[in-house]
């Protein structure tokens, strides 16, 4: 309360400061009233001091001083009781300036009682009663200070509230400006309406102006028919002057004429009355047909509906599960608070992993690169001794035998080599994943392509369904078009007749009343007849007696028409309710079009919230994938135990390796010895037998069976047959070394392909961690996006308090779930954060019980929420540790396995040491035998290194451009990889769309439903219309009967009644079209009424809520 004035009166992120320039002069004016006011004081106490000095004496000085004294301890204690209510912080300002003013007055006193103007116990009573005067007076600036520094607060305090209120009043501004605007949009929407309905009145002005112009034709018309009236009665005259024979010729003749006509044009409307029939059977079955498809789209949207329902369930369902699990990783990260280091120390253990792998990786190519080496030279010594052996052979006297042993040698060595070189086996291997990837990737791939075709085949089949119903309305739009047609025609030719008909019965009323006036006549003409009076009687009653039939006639029509009439009437009265029925349906249809507009935006929402949920539970599997990545991660750690088991391995191997090498050395130096020796052996045989040859003369036999002695007396001696025994011993012994040899090369290449592995797994483990810390800061931008929430929240509850009490009572429910909220998102740092911010906001009004519940609540939901979680991650450690020790047991028993397998080779390399050794001493004894068979075989020892150091080359070659295959199938399926992630991209977007397509398609089949509809309510009237043509059609057919039967006699009359008639109808018509104009927009202006009512009403309940 006693803070600083320049404070934010929220607590969101946005704080709204006051004006400092104002606050600052109001108290730059303050401070210089207060010096104005102490200035004014001082000089008070001056005045009121030299008054004391001057007129004080002695008695009056005792009793002022003791009366003073006693008030002034009064005063005293008055004071400390006043300082004991004051608070503290408003004392200090004032408490200097007093303590100033006793320390002049205490240096005051001093000046005369040194020049000794006085006496000096009255002095010190003056300077005692004036220190005591300022000690009250001090009191009061105290006192009058501390009020002023409430008023200043209390002020201050005001200027908060009402800025707050400001703030208030601008909200409610802003939802007044929102309504208005929301208003605004009606007014546009109703005033589209308008604008519509007067496009409506214009068609049908158009409509009347139309019919206006029939009207003018039918004057038009009516004008020839009076000009053939004329004509026909002017005929009629001449007619009636000639005989009474060419008159009853003439009558008949017309009357067969009449009637020929008659009959012809009731056949042509009979005809046209079964053709009429016909199409409206046909449309009666296209109507059925139409009803049983309309039947078909609704069960399917029905289906659609239902489906869309159960996949709103299913991602309900999936969004629960989704936060539970949420929840659950919250909570878990919740109580592991070092996750951080956990993280760091994984990163320094990879580290030290990567390095050690790289370490291994040295050994291990330095390790091949010494076997290689060693094996290059054994395959050498392989090759000498085999060809030593060869070459004792060969000097038995047979020649080809050597070079069958060279060319064994030589494939023996390629054999040797091909098997010795490591990195075969590892680019078939390579080839072999990369082919089976490959192949993957490229069935995932027609997969997805073929899904894409069924999808983009079933949106072509939706078109063409669409094509066909659009295709079906507008033939269904033509057929109405040339009903109307047909309808207007059948109406101008009903009214022609109903024109025709009366006039053919005002003929009849006024030859009735001829034929009465005819008979009064001639019963007063009857008493002087003759015989032309006679005849004229009888061709007269001839006349009336065919007057008398047609009379007859007439009257049946008239009957048979008044029958048709009052058929007619019914099924007017008929076609009124059914017209009110359709009315009413109308008006349904429209509150269904109305309801199926909200339904399109509830369904819009509730896609947005699929999609968004869609998106949560996307974001939740991603992290829960990652949970799962790091726990492999814990799981691979383990794995640290197997590498340092094959280091030791690796480590044993080298040593043997270094033992094979100092072996081959020692093997290298006594060959070397015995070429020596051999060389030196060889030149004294050569000697040797020179001087023989010399002896003997030199011949050739001699040498030729001197040499076949050799070679037969080498044959025959047994050390040399020992000696090859033991040469295929070791030969035997050597190629078990050299499967050994091959057998450990594999198993470096399996130790290689682990170490790939595990690098493979540090790199994963790389990758985990960046998901790790983009799942941190997602986290992060999750708890920061609740604050935010939260301090939304608060901002509103805030504005929509209207008084302390009452804040205090609504915000207390909030908080409790915003905690509750916070507790299952945050930490339980943030939860207390959260609650330690919204108590200091109302710490004025809450009392302390009410926080001390809320606090141990909070920590009892703590308590529990801890415990639950310290339960839930005792089990997972549980299962962990389970899983940890099946593994470790795993990896001991692999360990002790591979253990044996060393003990068992060395002891193997122990024997054939000593193998080695026996064979040192037996090559010792046999260096005599060895001398010829190197001599022989220096040459072709020498030729096949040169052939192993091309092959080498070769193979070196191959295992370079092999490498080269390797990276480059690794950047292609590197390639591949983000084709198809791009692909995955791609196929997402085309989902998407396809999803936006099928959304569009049914707001298309809505809109082709509802225009089907209209379309369905359109042709029922068009089919009421026609019906109503039919029932005119026959109307004016018994009409025409009449008109033909009758004469036209009295046109101009029935011309001047039917125009009057015409503008009555006319005057009717448009009273009507102004009746329903005003009903339509009366009814427009009661919903605009309803609307704005609504409106208003739903803001209320907005602001209530609020």
């Amino acid at each position: 309360m006693n803070g600083p004035p320049l404070v934010s009166i929220f607590n969101d992120g946005v704080s709204i400061n006051l004006n400092r320039s104002e606050i600052e002069r109001q108290r730059a004016a303050e401070e210089e009233e207060e010096l104005a006011d102490r200035k004014r004081r001082q000089e008070q106490l001056a005045n009121e001091l030299e008054n004391a000095f001057g007129d004080l004496d002695c008695d009056d000085t005792l009793n002022s001083s003791s009366h003073h004294y006693s008030d002034e301890e009064d005063d005293f204690d008055s004071g400390c009781d006043g300082k004991r209510t004051l608070p503290p912080a408003s004392a200090p300002p004032p408490r200097m300036q007093s303590n100033g003013m006793m320390n002049l007055f205490d240096h005051a006193p001093a000046t005369p009682a040194k020049d000794g103007g006085g006496p000096a116990p009255e002095d010190g009573l003056a300077v005692r009663e004036l220190r005591l005067l300022l000690e009250s007076k001090t009191r009061e600036l105290e006192h009058v200070t501390r009020e002023m520094y409430d008023q200043c607060h209390k002020h201050e305090q005001q200027i908060g509230e009402l800025e707050k209120k400001l703030l208030i009043e601008q909200a409610e501004k802003d939802r007044a400006n929102m309504t208005r605007d929301q208003t605004r949009e009606l007014l546009v929407q109703s005033k589209t309406k308008i604008s519509e309905l007067e496009d409506a009145a214009e068609k049908l002005r158009a409509k009347v102006s139309g019919l206006e112009d029939q009207n003018v034709k039918l004057v038009a018309e009516l004008e020839q028919k009076n000009m053939m009236l004329q004509d026909s009665l002017h005929r009629y005259r001449m007619l009636e002057q000639n005989s009474a024979q060419k008159a009853d010729r003439h009558t008949d003749a017309l009357l067969k004429q009449t009637e020929e006509r008659h009959n012809a044009k009731v056949a042509m409307m009979q005809q046209q009355i079964d053709n009429l029939r016909s199409e409206l059977d046909d449309r009666q079955q296209d109507c059925r047909r139409l009803e049983a498809r309309y039947g078909e789209l609704q069960k399917s949207r029905e289906a659609l509906l239902i489906d869309q329902s159960e996949t709103v369930q299913r991602l309900q369902d999936q969004l629960e599960d989704s936060q539970r699990q949420c929840s659950n990783l919250l909570s878990r990260t919740k109580a592991q608070g070092d996750f951080e280091q956990e993280r760091l120390r994984l990163r320094s253990r990879i580290n030290a992993l990567e390095q050690e792998q790289s370490e291994m990786r040295q050994t291990i190519h330095d390790l091949t690169h010494r076997l290689e080496k060693s094996n290059a030279e054994l395959e050498l010594v392989d090759s000498i001794v085999h060809g030593q052996a060869n070459g004792a052979d060969a000097s038995s006297g047979d020649r080809k035998q050597p070079n069958a042993n060279v060319t064994a040698g030589y494939t023996f060595a390629q054999r040797n080599l091909i098997g010795s070189t490591p990195n075969n086996n590892r680019g078939g291997d390579g080839d072999e994943d990369g082919d089976s990837r490959v192949v993957r990737l490229k069935n995932e791939l027609r997969v997805c392509m073929t899904g894409q075709q069924e999808k983009r085949d079933s949106i072509r089949q939706l078109e063409a369904n669409l094509q066909a119903k659009d295709r079906e309305l507008e033939q269904l739009k033509r057929d109405e078009g040339e009903t109307l047609v047909q309808m207007n025609q059948y109406k101008e030719d009903a009214f022609r007749l109903a024109s025709k008909c009366r006039i053919l019965e005002q003929e009849l009323e006024k030859l009735s009343l001829e034929g009465q006036n005819a008979k009064k006549d001639s019963e007063r003409s009857s008493v002087g007849g003759s015989a032309g009076t006679h005849r004229r009687r009888s061709s007269y009653d001839v006349r009336q007696e065919a007057l008398e039939d047609k009379i007859f006639a007439l009257q049946q029509a008239k009957l048979e028409a008044d029958e048709q009439i009052e058929l007619l009437e019914r099924e007017k009265a008929q076609l009124t309710e059914r017209c009110k029925t359709l009315d009413g349906e109308a008006g349904t249809c429209a509150a269904l079009k109305l309801e199926v507009e909200k339904q399109k935006f509830l369904l819009a929402d509730a896609q947005q919230e699929c999609d968004r949920l869609k998106r949560l539970y996307i974001e939740v599997s991603g992290a829960k994938e990652e949970l799962g990545r790091e726990l492999s991660t814990l799981r691979a750690q383990d794995s640290a135990k197997q590498i340092a088991a094959l280091q030791e391995q690796a480590v044993s191997l080298e040593r043997a390796l270094q033992l094979a090498e100092l072996k081959a050395s020692e093997l290298s130096k006594l060959l070397d010895k015995e070429k020596t020796s051999h060389e030196e052996l060889l030149k004294q045989v050569s000697c040797g037998m020179d001087a023989s040859g010399q002896k003997k003369g030199g011949s050739v036999g001699g040498g030729g069976g001197g040499g076949g002695g050799g070679t037969s007396s080498g044959n025959s001696c047994p050390k040399c047959i020992d000696g090859l025994t033991q040469i295929s011993k070791l030969e035997i012994e050597n190629l078990k070394l050299q499967s050994a040899c091959s057998s450990q090369l594999r198993e470096i290449s399996e130790l290689k392909v682990q170490l790939n592995e595990q690098h493979a797994t540090i790199t994963e483990l790389h990758k985990r961690l960046d998901l790790k810390a983009e799942r941190d800061q997602l986290i992060d931008e999750l708890k920061e996006k609740a604050a935010q929430f939260e301090q939304i929240i608060r901002n509103q509850i805030s504005t929509n308090s209207s008084s302390a009490t009452t804040s205090d009572s609504a915000t207390s429910p909030i908080r409790q779930r915003v905690a509750s909220r916070d507790q299952s998102v945050g930490t339980a740092d943030d939860v207390a954060a959260a609650d330690s911010g919204a108590s200091s906001e109302d710490r004025s009004n809450a009392t302390p019980i009410d926080q001390q519940d809320i606090r141990r609540q909070l920590r009892d939901q703590e308590q529990k929420v801890r415990e639950e979680m310290a339960k839930a991650f005792a089990g997972q450690i549980k299962q962990i540790e389970e899983r940890f020790r099946a593994q470790f047991a795993r990896f001991e028993e692999n360990i002790d396995t591979l253990k044996t397998e060393l003990y068992d080779r060395v002891a193997e390399l122990k024997v054939r040491n000593q193998e080695v050794e026996v064979l040192k001493c037996a090559i010792v004894t046999e260096r005599e035998k060895m001398r010829e068979l190197l001599a022989q075989k220096d040459a072709d020892a020498r030729a096949l290194f040169d052939k192993q150091s091309e092959l080498m080359g070769r193979y070196k070659a191959e295992v370079a451009n092999g490498q080269k295959k390797v990276q480059f199938l690794e950047r292609e399926l590197q390639e591949k990889r983000e084709l198809c992630a791009s692909e995955r991209q791609s196929m997402e977007k085309l989902i998407a769309q396809i999803t936006a397509e099928r959304k569009m398609f049914r707001e298309r089949e809505q809109e082709m439903n509802d225009r089907f509809q209209e379309v369905e309510t359109e042709y029922q009237k068009s089919l009421d219309l026609v019906t109503e043509k039919y029932q005119s059609a026959k109307k004016t057919a018994l009409n025409y009967k009449k008109y033909a039967e009758d004469k036209e006699q009295h046109m101009l009359k029935e011309y001047d009644r039917i125009k009057e008639g015409y503008h009555v109808a006319l005057q009717k018509v448009q009273t009507r079209m102004k009746e329903a104009l005003e009903g339509k927009e009366q009814h427009l202006r009661e919903k605009i009424a309803k609307l704005e009512a609504e409106y208003e009403s739903k803001l209320q309940h907005v602001r209530q809520k609020s």
